[in-house]
């Protein structure tokens, strides 16, 4: 009596059906897996706006400490007055929310770019003017805060308090 050998290995369909199952699930995971770039630069906006909010918040609860408090009107004398020590530099403060300025009017003045400088790296782009601080990876060139691109605005005049707002539609 002959003994039949006996064959191992997949058939044709089975082959078929584990390609098919790869595929859709290639379809299905991919974009999670390209996505991760966009991901850590929203996680980085976020991060700095952060940072800025924390800033405020010390940059206020040390102008309230020193005695100032927010004001209407421009006091006389400019904002001499509005000046927060630090210990490592002093901050101007505007008049009307005790945030930190954009852009300090006063000589050797930390604004809030200063604050931010240990936390940035070579991706990022920054534009300052004297009302906003612009800190992303695509800034408006202009310095003008879109809802375009991916980057923080912070606006140092707002009434009554500043503001901190996110823009990633282009993360």
């Amino acid at each position: 009596m002959q003994q039949r050998a006996v064959q191992q290995g997949f058939t044709l369909i089975e082959l078929i059906i584990v390609i098919v199952i790869l595929g859709i699930l290639a379809v299905v995971a991919a974009p999670r897996f390209i996505d991760f770039g966009s991901d850590a630069r929203v996680a980085s906006i976020n991060a700095i706006a952060s940072q800025m909010k924390s800033t405020v918040s010390l940059a206020q609860a040390k102008a309230i400490v020193s005695g100032l408090r927010p004001v209407s009107t421009n006091p006389n004398g400019g904002q001499t007055a509005y000046v927060v020590d630090f210990g490592f530099g002093t901050s101007e403060v505007d008049f009307r929310n005790l945030c930190p300025e954009s852009q300090a009017e006063f000589g050797n003045q930390l604004e809030m770019l200063d604050f931010m400088q240990n936390g940035l790296n070579g991706d990022i782009s920054t534009r300052v003017d004297n009302q906003y601080t612009l800190i992303g990876y695509t800034v408006p060139s202009s310095g003008v805060p879109t809802n375009q691109g991916c980057y923080v605005i912070y606006d140092s005049f707002g009434t009554p308090d500043c503001t901190i707002t996110v823009v990633t539609d282009d993360c």
